[in-house]
């Protein structure tokens, strides 16, 4: 009789501990859940980022390009006034 006591209470521990392992999965899976949508707004930020930092570069390669122009065509108009 004794035996069959040792062997219910190890029965009895281990449906615990199937419990516990069960009740942490789906704390953890949930966790994981929560930790994706985060990566993924993450990400989202970041391409938007990426996207503004190449809009800016765009912009300052025009931008230098105009302002190289009007400094040119004002060269040119000093030249031309001086002649």
């Amino acid at each position: 009789m004794e035996v069959l006591k040792v062997l219910e209470e190890k029965i009895v521990s281990l449906v615990d501990l199937i419990r516990e392992l069960k009740t942490e999965n789906v704390r953890l899976a949930e966790e994981n859940a929560q930790l994706n949508a985060k990566l993924t707004t993450l990400e989202c930020s970041v391409d938007n980022g990426t996207q503004r930092i190449n809009e800016l570069s765009q912009e300052k390669t025009l931008t230098k390009l105009v302002v190289d122009d009007l400094i040119k065509s004002i060269d040119s108009l000093v030249t031309a006034e001086n002649r």
